[in-house]
């Protein structure tokens, strides 16, 4: 039932389940918390728990799918596609955007260590649906020696999935990032920063949409958009979030942005 790569990932993704849920205790965490992830009571040192975890959960599907496709066997893979006979295998002949994606991953980890916790999950979130994506892909563009059928196994395979994970993906590095630099600036800064941006995708969607632009154009928008924003919460993110204003019960103002506190 199993196949050789499957009992591998698996093995994996007990390990690392495993060392989550130690990390979480050692680190402060309640056990409640650990087996419910942060659902209910704490998990301990967030960041820790959540890659160990992530890597968990990534190489449990990435099991699953090992043994659904029985190691990506040419025989099983054209049966799931319906077609009649193997095909022979070929090797891939179509660049991918993968990489600079896990290059962006790594550098979202690399600046949340050293600035921000938020981006370092955000890069970890990011490299798991790297590894995802990207696992799926060499695997189906060397299933059979058609790039058609290829094609076919890889959207049957991942396709539902891949529409609403890149779209919440992209969501969250714009809020991220977004969200790092209206914290920075003043009220009324944040209001002009927010309303350039949001004009900004709006003039983009509708442009790309009437233009019909080719991917390949699509994909280089969407990049230096990425590296914008990312730049743009780093810069937030290191300038630091200004000082809030609070109030009182009575509505008097504690605190100010200018650091002056005023009450009656």
């Amino acid at each position: 039932m199993f196949t050789w790569a499957s009992k591998y990932l698996f093995s994996l993704a007990g390990v690392s389940m495993l060392s989550a849920a130690l990390y979480g205790l050692i680190s402060g965490g309640g056990a409640i918390g650990v087996v419910s992830a942060g659902y209910k009571g704490g998990v301990g040192d967030h960041v820790g728990y959540t890659v160990l975890l992530a890597l968990g959960l990534v190489t449990l599907s990435l099991g699953i799918l090992s043994v659904i496709i029985r190691d990506g066997d040419a025989e099983t893979a054209t049966e799931l596609v319906g077609v009649e006979g193997a095909l022979s295998l070929g090797t891939p002949r179509k660049p991918s955007f993968w990489a600079p994606l896990a290059a962006f991953g790594v550098a979202c980890l690399a600046v949340g260590l050293a600035v921000s916790s938020v981006f370092a999950i955000l890069g970890v979130v990011i490299l798991a649906v790297v590894l995802l994506q990207w696992t799926v892909l060499a695997w189906s563009e060397r299933a059979t020696g058609d790039d058609e059928v290829n094609a076919t196994i890889r959207s049957r395979t991942i396709g539902p999935l891949e529409v609403p994970m890149m779209a919440m993906l992209g969501i969250a590095v714009l809020v991220i990032g977004i969200s790092r630099v209206l914290l920075a600036v003043s009220k009324e800064g944040a209001t002009a920063v927010a309303s350039v941006v949001a004009l900004a995708v709006f003039i983009a969607a509708i442009a790309i949409a009437k233009a019909r632009a080719p991917r390949s154009i699509i994909t280089g928008v969407v990049a230096v958009g990425a590296l914008a924003v990312l730049t743009g919460g780093i810069v937030g993110a290191v300038v630091g979030e200004r000082e809030i204003v609070h109030h009182s019960e009575h509505g008097d103002e504690s605190h100010s942005e200018d650091g002056e506190g005023e009450s009656e």
